[in-house]
């Protein structure tokens, strides 16, 4: 793999905003650029040297992806409300590639801002740049109404009710759903590398030192995080219809949401550790304080994020001491009630990237989008399904998503110090009583998807068994009811190639499934499908057990 990234680096070239999305070319970019995404985070995750990102520096190839990020984002905001093909299920997958790949380039950027010679070597002009569009995502999230993240989205909906939603939207809304849970999640990023950038702060020149802190007043802005945090949800649930409400809570953790306990409200994730490592790196460092002017509105702000430091927090981040110390001082301090006159900078650097793009097409966002359109008639799912499948094919991909850990993960560990020596003991318990039970060996699945109506889940019987539908080949119709309404699929559990998987929670068994030599070809399962899985077991005695229809 070294030798396809470098090669694959050596051709990554500038992707104009009026490309994107539509030529044959762009997509082959995507699809480069998320395998070198993903093998990064590879790197990342097994710790061996990440080839990718030394790569991007030896070639100076970051200019070309933070110039292809800035384009994209120009085109997400200009073009894509103009599209008229956003109703077109043929364009839907094409359009959320585009969409998604806004996310990519994020999260590889994520990855090398870990390094600190990266932040070093990065030129200044792209570093304004980078900051500019950090702080435009972390703005927005700021701005988002909380009630927007939870009606919007199906960030914190149950399974039934994400299918009346998908059921509900048209191909239109759909996207839109999908573009705001991409941003919510890109603003996340961002807010992990401004941190990785205030930790190198005594590295980068005074220029960008002034933008950050004087132009952006990034503080004040991660002082709102504090005070307001988008990652963590407050959900009502209703174990049945005559039982009581409980209320319980959710947090942004690894670009999941997950359910936590009462008793670890107050534990730090690793998201919410890397805003207060932000403003440490801001605030108690030595450069960082001798050019960021503290007036009575500044104090004011800052002082509001006091009552958060308790000995739980300190404990967890043991750093956050100074915080503490500096705002207790902080408060018994008289200061100015505006800025000085006085500054550090003859003259003020400006980022001028965006907005030589910004000039460049700013008469021709509705050609584009024309055009765009116009090339939408011939595009096909199919094709691009075949295309996306050959990015996720590459060794190591399926323990990478599994684990769903990312290097911010892994980063923010380093300086994190949890104490879980109390939970131990309760794990070990319940892993013994998961060895105690005897597993069920699947035998046979049949999918029945429904293309039109959803089909009702019903709650199993049994312990869940994830199990993954893993196969290459086109899914083709082993009978049909209803026309076309209804396709059915009928598989076989391939139990050779089962893996046992392991989880912080669980340990799970995935298994791949070759569909039935007498399925019939031609069938055709659309976007807003839903589906049905009904699987059949082999129980200690060898004898079958059909189990109850699971929903996927």
């Amino acid at each position: 793999m070294p030798t396809e990234a470098e090669q694959l680096i050596k051709c990554l070239k500038e992707q104009p905003l009026d490309q994107i999305g539509s030529s044959k070319r762009w997509i082959a970019y995507h699809h480069m650029m998320e395998k070198l995404n993903l093998q990064a985070h590879q790197s990342a995750q097994r710790k061996q040297d990440n080839f990718v990102i030394e790569d991007l520096l030896t070639y100076q190839k970051f200019p070309t992806v933070v110039l292809n990020l800035l384009a994209l984002e120009l085109w997400k905001s200009n073009v894509f409300p103009l599209l008229q093909c956003q109703d077109s299920d043929a364009a839907s997958l094409r359009l959320y590639f585009t969409i998604y790949h806004e996310a990519t380039l994020t999260n590889l950027l994520e990855v090398a801002f870990y390094h600190e010679h990266v932040i070093e070597a990065i030129d200044d002009d792209l570093m304004l740049e980078i900051i500019d569009y950090c702080m435009r995502k972390v703005t927005w999230l700021i701005g988002l109404p909380r009630d927007a993240i939870c009606a919007n989205t199906r960030f914190h909906k149950s399974g039934e009710e994400i299918v009346q939603m998908m059921n509900a939207q048209s191909t239109k809304q759909e996207l839109q759903r999908q573009q705001l849970e991409i941003e919510f999640c890109i603003a996340v990023q961002c807010v992990t590398m401004l941190r990785y950038i205030a930790e190198r702060l005594h590295l980068l020149p005074l220029s960008i030192v002034s933008r950050l802190l004087d132009k952006h007043d990034v503080l004040l802005s991660l002082a709102v995080l504090i005070e307001n945090p988008p990652w963590t949800h407050k959900v009502t649930v209703t174990a049945g219809k005559d039982e009581p409400k409980q209320v319980k809570w959710k947090k942004f953790v690894n670009q999941k949401w997950v359910f936590v306990e009462p008793g670890d409200l107050l534990v730090l994730t690793t998201t919410e550790a890397q805003v207060w490592l932000a403003i440490y790196y801001l605030l108690c460092t030595k450069s960082a304080r001798e050019h960021y002017e503290v007036t009575q509105f500044r104090k004011d702000q800052l002082l509001r994020i006091r009552k958060y430091l308790n000995d739980l927090l300190l404990d967890q981040l043991p750093l956050l001491a100074d915080i503490q110390r500096y705002l207790d001082e902080l408060s018994i301090v008289q200061v100015g009630a505006a800025l000085g006159n006085r500054s550090s900078l003859v003259m003020e650097a400006v980022p001028y990237l965006r907005l030589a793009i910004l000039r460049r097409f700013l008469d021709q966002y509705a050609q584009i989008a024309q055009r765009f359109d116009e090339l939408s008639r011939m595009m096909s799912r199919g094709d691009d399904l075949k295309e996306l499948a050959e990015v996720y094919q590459m060794e190591g991909i399926d323990e990478l998503l599994d684990a769903g850990a990312s290097k911010s993960d892994s980063l923010g560990n380093e300086e994190k110090t949890n104490n879980q020596e109390n939970r131990t003991q309760g794990k070990d318990d319940q892993k013994e009583q998961e060895e105690d039970v005897e597993p069920l060996v699947p035998h046979t699945v049949k999918l029945r998807f429904c293309n039109r109506k959803s089909i009702a889940a019903q709650k199993a019987t049994k312990a869940p068994l994830i199990v993954e539908l893993d196969n290459n080949e086109h899914i083709r119709n082993g009978s049909s009811k209803d026309g076309d309404d209804i396709v059915e699929v009928e598989c076989r559990v391939d139990l050779a190639a089962c893996k046992v998987m392991e989880t912080k929670s669980h340990q799970y068994h995935r298994y791949a499934l070759n569909i039935a030599a007498s399925s019939a070809e031609g069938a055709i399962i659309r976007c807003h499908a839903s589906a049905e899985a009904q699987i059949w077991f082999n129980d200690p005695d060898d004898s079958l057990v059909e189990s109850s229809p699971v929903f996927l």
